[in-house]
């Protein structure tokens, strides 16, 4: 699928608010949003059955929005959760205008709920990161400071505070995905500071229910010359809840998706028209 900015200026509210600045609460109509135009940054967040941890991050996550000047969003795809997690973020988003949400209505997984908030994003920088508090989101300024030579921020963990099977699922993850995408990265599976008109130009293949989708578009940014930097970041143990990343269904899965993925995208890019391949903002190199 192609990721675009939603196509709904025609659509309008009973009381003649367009589409466009809507959001869906889940519970009725969508209500009007303070932001009607371009903004610095969105910071995005999956969330998939993370009542206990979501609202703490998302009050994190605007804070560190203020520090930074205050113009942007939080934006938080709710990911089919069923333990209450989509009520809060209801309840968040109704006590401040800088929090919107997206609810899908089934589980689609880590590359379903990212699709969504690469697409739903407005804001001139996406910075993308869990819902579950491993990482801190006031590192907010400093991805940003990093983006006036980088079109691509990628946060690179200085420990893992995880158990061993799941970090040897990781590096396992890391060595064939580099094996198929060639990147120069340390790591693609932390926190991340993209520049969204990079992201607006891709066409994105990675399926629901897989965890392909950020080697994929750091494969297709690097392709189009893209600039890269990497940041140290201190990573934590999740908050609260169970982590989803680490099942053996998913990881194979994955691993099929990535096999298939990698012949698709490099056909996609060899076809991509040269004028596309430097993002609208950066330098040429």
């Amino acid at each position: 699928m192609r990721i675009a900015r939603s196509s709904c200026a025609e659509r309008r509210s009973p009381d003649g608010v367009p589409a466009s600045v809507l959001v869906h609460r889940g519970d009725g109509p969508p209500r009007p949003r303070a932001y009607t135009r371009a903004m610095r940054v969105t910071v995005a967040m999956g969330a998939f059955n993370e009542a206990p941890n979501v609202a703490i991050v998302v009050t994190d996550a605007l804070s560190a929005i203020a520090e930074t000047g205050g113009d942007g969003e939080v934006l938080v795809v709710d990911d089919g959760s069923t333990d209450g997690t989509s009520a809060i973020v209801d309840g968040l988003m109704a006590r401040d205008t800088r929090v919107r949400a997206v609810h899908h209505a089934t589980n689609r997984g880590f590359s379903g709920a990212m699709t969504t908030a690469l697409r739903e994003a407005r804001g001139d920088w996406i910075f993308l990161g869990p819902a579950d508090g491993q990482f801190d989101m006031h590192d907010l300024v400093r991805f940003l400071d990093e983006s006036a030579h980088a079109d691509i921020v990628v946060g690179v963990r200085a420990r893992r505070p995880e158990r061993m099977g799941r970090v040897v699922l990781s590096r396992a993850f890391h060595a064939i995905t580099k094996f198929l995408f060639p990147l120069p990265l340390e790591e693609f599976s932390s926190i991340f500071l993209f520049r969204r008109s990079l992201i607006d130009s891709m066409t994105i293949r990675s399926r629901p229910r897989t965890a392909t989708v950020l080697p994929e578009v750091l494969y297709r940014a690097k392709v189009r010359g893209a600039r890269f930097t990497q940041l140290r970041i201190e990573a934590r143990p999740r908050m609260a809840g169970e982590a989803k990343g680490g099942r053996i269904s998913v990881a194979v899965f994955t691993l099929l998706e990535l096999v298939r993925l990698a012949p698709l995208v490099r056909w996609d890019e060899m076809r991509s028209p040269r004028r596309a391949r430097v993002p609208a903002g950066s330098p040429q190199k």
